[in-house]
């Protein structure tokens, strides 16, 4: 069988995987759009690779739009090493941490809800949060760091592998990758550097690991985290596009000029 590397990526599919891709568009529309507009099947997603802009660019003509990026770097050389500012401390959590880990996990969701990303996902509660965190805190797939300032805890990370991420299917899945599944760090304490600190760990535990590359992903109009994991050197490989079927009134179908 034959491949193909995808762009910058360097992620590797076979051709008729990629013909797939290149086909797809017009099979959704004239097969399979309309039987899930009828099934009230309005709010559609489609997953495409960022190193194609011919394709995004086919399903942007059928007004789906960016919602999601994917993306991947190798792990750093040996030599790189992390250097937070003389005031930020990063180290490995305990029990004791747990809530204010809960707290900071609750950060991301409450920007996101916000412009001008503005997400619908629901929200957890602290106490839902916090016993997840409790229950997963021993377990080895997860790997915990935090970062204080002036002896306070201001922000958390999370480095697991890809395969733990529900949101990496096969295509977007490199094989034996790490995930940089998160980081937070407190509004009041932003610009202290220490969401790169925590990020930069993350790195060099995925390299410590025997990981060869690491993934993670971000909502598009999350402008400091696209700024973020570009400036960190992750490049997108995969566009999650979007579109939302508006119901006419009185729920009698799709509407609209």
């Amino acid at each position: 069988m034959d491949f193909r590397y995808l762009g910058n990526s360097g992620l590797k599919v076979s051709e008729i995987s990629y013909g797939n891709w290149l086909t797809h568009g017009s099979q959704v529309e004239n097969e399979q759009a309309k039987a899930w507009v009828d099934a009230g099947r309005l709010n559609q997603h489609v997953l495409v690779p960022a190193s194609d802009p011919e394709l995004v660019e086919a399903w942007f003509n059928l007004d789906f739009g960016t919602q999601h990026l994917h993306a991947v770097r190798e792990v750093p050389h040996g030599s790189f090493g992390v250097v937070p500012e003389t005031e930020l401390v990063i180290r490995r959590p305990t029990r004791d941490d747990i809530h204010v880990m809960a707290e900071l996990e609750l950060v991301l969701p409450e920007h996101l809800r916000g412009a001008p990303v503005f997400s619908r996902l629901p929200a957890e509660t602290i106490e839902e949060v916090e016993q997840a965190l409790t229950d997963d805190f021993d377990d080895p797939s997860y790997t915990w760091f935090i970062a204080e300032h002036d002896g306070r805890v201001i922000g958390d990370a999370i480095g697991c592998s890809l395969e733990k991420s529900a949101g990496a299917t096969s295509l977007n899945r490199p094989a034996n990758a790490a995930f940089l599944a998160y980081v937070a760090v407190f509004p009041e304490a932003r610009g202290l550097g220490a969401g790169r600190a925590l990020g930069e760990t993350v790195l060099a535990w995925a390299r410590d690991a025997g990981y060869p590359s690491i993934a993670t992903d971000w909502r598009s109009t999350n402008l400091e985290a696209d700024r973020s994991w570009r400036g960190m050197g992750f490049r997108p490989t995969f566009r999650r596009l979007h579109r939302l079927i508006a119901e006419a009134p009185g729920g009698a179908g799709p509407g609209g000029a």
